[in-house]
């Protein structure tokens, strides 16, 4: 269900600026590992984010020529602006990385020192480098001094509860030439356990004089405007709250213009969504490992609608895209059904289930 705007809201959705990148509406598409593929971020795009992320990608696998990896960083003409993570932790292999991610498309370099995967860890790249202020700040130079776009990095808020040497860090990172820094206000210990604490992206945006991106449970529309007001922060990060959910961007873009939020898509609707989606996957990747992609998508399609303890059963166990369509043909006619033995008459399967 989506919200009202807050009474006597007045509009914040300034545009951001990141070096020569701007970023309308200040709404950007977070980095997620087998989600923010080039179909995905397509679809947010034209929904309404402002700037989409691509998922983290190795600077050591694109030096190797890695098929895959080389893959992961084409963008789509339309997904325009779009920022390619990076992660990695040698500065001069950082260099040699960088300029084969602007070639395929990179409108920004957006560096990784928040994620606490332990693969990642290991090669003290991720939240590791937080823990090694100068190695980061040697990292951000590196790509600072070949970019030919804006260099930006990602951070949390702290190693563990109590920890604020991110201030600092964040302060190194802007003296090594980042152009902005995005922070998620969970610790690295907490993983996305417990709520995020808007204080710490508050406590960067006055340590800064370049934007600060806030990232952590903006989970409706509403969150958006709501984190803007309690921190300062120029521009919100959308993650996990936009899984399954490509339109939360046009509805948090309402929110930060103070207009009513619009309505979630009707099951129809979303479901015509979800098969866009998929049909995108196909194209990109084969039917093969966009029908083992969408088992998971699909879950996200129907959080909220009814029956979809059943329907997310019965999608683990598809193979093709007329399975899908099929699947999806004989869910919606069940909630028509269902809706109609009620008394609710004519919906197109749009019941209040958003």
């Amino acid at each position: 269900m989506t919200s009202a705007p807050e009474t006597g809201a007045e509009t914040i959705a300034e545009p951001l600026r990141i070096g020569d990148v701007i970023v309308d509406p200040p709404l950007v598409l977070g980095p997620m590992a087998g989600t923010t593929d080039r179909t995905y971020r397509l679809l947010c795009r034209r929904a309404g984010a402002g700037l989409v992320c691509s998922e983290m990608v190795s600077i050591n696998a694109i030096v190797q020529g890695n098929a895959r990896t080389l893959r992961m960083l084409r963008t789509f003409d339309g997904e325009h602006p779009v920022s390619v993570q990076l992660f990695g932790s040698e500065p001069a292999i950082m260099a040699d990385a960088l300029p084969v991610a602007e070639e395929a498309g990179a409108d920004i370099i957006d560096i990784n020192m928040g994620c606490a995967v332990p693969k990642v860890r290991r090669v003290d790249a991720g939240v590791a480098l937080m823990a090694d202020p100068a190695q980061a700040a040697a990292l951000t130079a590196a790509a600072v001094r070949v970019a030919r776009v804006p260099v930006t990095v990602k951070i949390r808020a702290g190693l563990v509860p109590g920890d604020e040497s991110y201030v600092d860090l964040a302060r190194g990172l802007q003296d090594a030439g980042a152009a902005a820094v995005a922070i998620h206000a969970r610790t690295a210990s907490q993983g996305f356990r417990g709520e995020a604490d808007r204080r710490h992206i508050a406590r960067v945006v006055e340590a800064l004089d370049v934007p600060v991106i806030g990232n952590g449970d903006v989970t409706e529309p509403a969150d958006a405007p709501r984190m803007m007001r309690a921190t300062g922060c120029a521009a919100v990060m959308i993650a996990r709250g936009a899984w399954g959910r490509p339109w939360v961007f046009g509805q948090a873009r309402a929110a930060l213009r103070g207009a009513p939020i619009p309505p979630d898509p009707l099951p129809d609707q979303r479901m015509a969504i979800a098969l866009l989606h998929a049909q995108m996957l196909v194209l990109e990747f084969g039917e093969r490992i966009a029908m083992h992609q969408m088992r998971a998508q699909m879950h996200n399609y129907v959080r909220g609608l009814p029956d979809a303890r059943r329907f997310r059963s019965a999608v683990n166990d598809l193979s093709t895209l007329a399975q899908l369509r099929a699947l999806v043909e004989e869910y919606l006619a069940s909630i028509r059904e269902d809706l109609q033995a009620r008394g609710h008459g004519d919906t197109s399967a749009g019941a209040d289930c958003g």
